[in-house]
């Protein structure tokens, strides 16, 4: 058994333990022997980690250390063949559920041992690692966490993009599952009709500045603006005009009455320079949307994830337009060669669904091909 007991050092007769600052998580055997090298390991870090870093160390040594009491092996002869037998029995291990780790928790275990075994070897702790090995690691991880991992797991597969239709019922149901008033259902469609119209990320529906929304252009179809979007860059997006009156009635109306309750208010707790806000006036989290997007799409049965919306936009403007160039524009993508790869075959393939008859003609027309 190990026991981890979080010491404060600030009162120690050692100068350098007296600066630390925060608790340092130490380890002991059941008998109250401590684990000499793991704790001088982590004292070290904790001058210069904060003390969210130093408990998140600890957890991963805790794995490996657990693992090698286990066997029997002790420090001074832990050897790079040993630390591949543990990155073996991390890719092995299976939960009670019957699923095993995800490799994001392998590699984050792995990369800790690493980093622990790396400073054993440069202060003699551990005199048979050798480093140029332990270098490695990462690469063997993930090798043996292809083989091992998960091969019997069912996939399920996120829906890529949606038909016309049923982007339409999945906005319908983002209304019908929003559980609140009818101004928080009518803010999370608008957020969603954003994304599913201009091709917006969640983070910039979210996030879209009050600032930014435009005057109607009645000259046209769409009201051009721009948008800050991944990597701070800015692009210029399209807002359909009914959408963007849709936006101002909410901003005029809905939004106004929001902020004016809380007039009294200090405008730093408050986020009036976006254009969708909560009913207490406080900014919308992506988090909290993806939540209302899983359950819209539970209730009408697709899976849904955040770009849903986005990869629908994508794949019609393509399928209608055929102009690649401005699509990635639209789109924030800095190559044409992603809005291909995410829109171009998907677009083909909604070419060739609306007709069985058409459909079983390309198919026949494919295969004359095939020699």
């Amino acid at each position: 058994m190990i026991l981890i007991v979080a010491v404060d050092f600030t009162k120690s007769a050692n100068p350098s333990l007296s600066r630390l600052k925060c608790k340092v998580p130490q380890f002991f055997h059941d008998n109250g022997i401590p684990f000499e090298a793991e704790n001088a390991y982590l004292r070290s870090l904790a001058r210069r980690l904060s003390e969210k870093s130093i408990k998140t160390t600890a957890e991963h040594m805790k794995e490996i250390l657990l693992w090698r009491v286990s066997v029997g092996v002790e420090l001074a002869d832990f050897s790079d063949t040993d630390l591949d037998y543990y990155i073996d029995a991390q890719c092995s291990y299976v939960r009670a559920t019957g699923y095993g780790l995800s490799w994001s928790t392998i590699n984050s275990r792995v990369a800790g041992a690493h980093r622990f075994l790396v400073w054993c070897g440069v202060n003699g702790h551990s005199p048979n690692i050798l480093l140029e090995a332990v270098s490695k690691i990462g690469l063997g991880a993930n090798v043996i966490y292809k083989i091992k991992g998960h091969p019997s797991r069912k996939l399920e597969e996120p829906t890529e993009f949606l038909l016309l239709d049923t982007a339409v019922d999945f906005i319908r149901a983002i209304y019908e599952v929003s559980a609140f008033s009818e101004l928080v259902k009518s803010r999370n469609c608008l957020i969603a009709k954003l994304m599913l119209q201009c091709g917006l990320r969640l983070s910039e529906a979210v996030n879209f500045p009050i600032k930014d929304l435009p005057e109607i252009n009645s000259r046209g179809h769409s009201t051009p603006t721009r948008i800050i979007g991944k990597g701070n860059k800015a692009r210029v997006i399209l807002i359909p005009n009914r959408l963007l009156a849709d936006l101002w009635s909410y901003a005029d109306l809905a939004r106004s009455a929001i902020l004016e309750r809380f007039n009294g208010v200090d405008a730093k707790q408050l986020h009036v320079h976006r254009l969708f806000i909560s009913e207490r006036g406080k900014g919308i989290t992506g988090n909290w949307i993806e939540k209302i997007f899983v359950r819209a799409g539970d209730y009408i049965g697709v899976k849904a994830v955040p770009h849903l919306l986005r990869h629908t936009f994508g794949t019609y403007h393509y399928f209608f337009h055929r102009d690649l160039l401005f699509l990635a524009k639209l789109m924030g993508h800095e190559s044409e060669t992603t809005t291909e790869r995410f829109y171009v075959h998907t677009a083909k393939l909604i070419s060739h669904s609306g007709d069985y008859e058409q459909m079983q003609l390309e198919i026949d027309r494919l295969c004359a091909e095939v020699s």
